[in-house]
């Protein structure tokens, strides 16, 4: 059997994943969109045919796309699992049958997968409850670092969410539950997985590459920002009050005040509390035309007046250019840590699902087709010698 593929990840993954889902990330640093170009890619959208049936798409499969302990599966059994996981049962226009054809094996062993895993999860007899769902959730977010949880939180706010409600929302969620009930299967069968310190230590030292930060490109701007937000709408008096605040958080940096402390406790970005306000380096085009003209007019150090965009009032610091740098060990051991568990976790899952493939006897009678190339052209005839 070919290599299993990946159909679920264990680990923390799971809490923080869908607290990020549940979270409008759009802020001053999505640039407006052009109202013309967003316009011409409905119609394209509009133009493009819908798609193809399931049905229909993989019409090319046998009858029996595997077994299972010497039982068939079907080929109408995984065309009605994948009508429901395609959005309106129609495999999108834009993907050629080619495409389907290489890529039918891994689909089909994937849902076998999902079928063997169901009956171990099933037979095993662990189940997660809302109130264990909840204590895990929390507890993941208690080990996060707090610019990152202080990130989520505002923007849950910005959709009148807190994180106890999203908590609330996923632990009782049943596909939630049964996605921590199989990483707590797949624990059980695996066993406690730890990255110790010299684990984490060694991979730095071994991968200075991956621990190097470019540096900005050249016509880039490095800056920081604290934005008063005036929600869409809202009238003249509201925007008065905007500015009013602005100038007077103006007021206190240019007697001294910290940019950073300042955009941490009155920033309605979430750049405030994640990062000081800092928005990092961003070129042309990748801020609303009215931020962008303020933060390339001033030098480096400079403090900007009132900035009005569709967001409200901003006040804008130019921050140095960052050069390329190698990061400390201690700026990225916690985040290195946890990838390197991830990956032990997912090492583990890849050996239990293989052992339960191979335990329940899988066989894919699926081929992969690959696309068949077109004739060479033949050489041209040489010329006659004159």
């Amino acid at each position: 059997m070919n290599k299993t593929k990946m159909l679920l990840l264990p680990g923390v993954i799971l809490g923080v994943g869908l607290m990020l889902n549940a979270a409008d990330t759009k802020s001053v640093t999505v640039p407006a969109p052009d109202a013309k170009a967003a316009g011409a890619d409905l119609v394209a959208q509009m133009n493009q045919p819908k798609g193809t049936p399931v049905a229909q798409a993989f019409a090319f499969l046998p009858d029996t796309v595997a077994t299972v302990g010497g039982k068939k599966i079907t080929k109408a059994e995984f065309i009605a699992e994948m009508t429901k996981q395609v959005p309106g049962g129609m495999v999108p226009a834009q993907v050629p049958l080619e495409v389907l054809k290489m890529q039918a094996p891994q689909m089909v062993e994937q849902y076998v997968m999902k079928m063997v895993l169901d009956k171990a999860l099933a037979d095993s007899k662990i189940t997660v409850s809302a109130d264990e769902m909840a204590a895990q959730l929390k507890s993941e977010i208690e080990k996060m670092p707090r610019e990152q949880r202080n990130m989520i939180e505002q923007m849950l706010k910005a959709q009148n969410k807190t994180l106890d409600d999203v908590i609330k929302e996923q632990a009782a969620n049943p596909a939630a539950q049964k996605m921590m009930a199989l990483q707590k299967f797949i624990a059980s069968k695996s066993g406690k997985i730890e990255v110790t310190p010299a684990e984490v230590e060694k991979f730095y030292k071994d991968n200075p590459a991956q621990f190097k930060e470019p540096g900005d490109p050249a016509d880039s701007v490095r800056a920081s920002h604290i934005l008063i937000k005036v929600d869409e709408g809202a009238d003249q008096k509201t925007w008065d009050k905007a500015k009013a605040e602005i100038e007077a958080i103006i007021a206190q940096l240019k007697k001294g005040a910290d940019f950073g402390k300042l955009a941490a406790e009155k920033s309605a970005c979430p750049s405030g509390k994640s990062a000081n306000g800092s928005l990092g380096a961003f070129g042309k085009g990748q801020m609303v035309p009215e931020f962008e003209k303020a933060a390339y007019a001033l030098k480096v150090g400079e403090i900007s007046g009132p900035v009005k965009t569709s967001f409200g009032y901003h006040v804008i610091k130019r921050e140095a250019p960052q050069a390329e740098r190698a990061m400390p060990f201690a700026e990225v051991k916690d985040r290195l840590t946890a990838a390197l568990k991830q990956q032990k976790e997912m090492a583990a899952f890849q050996k239990v699902v293989e052992e339960l493939m191979k335990a329940a006897d899988v066989k894919i009678l699926v081929k992969a087709e690959m696309p068949k190339m077109a004739p060479a052209a033949a050489p041209a005839a040489p010329a006659k010698a004159k």
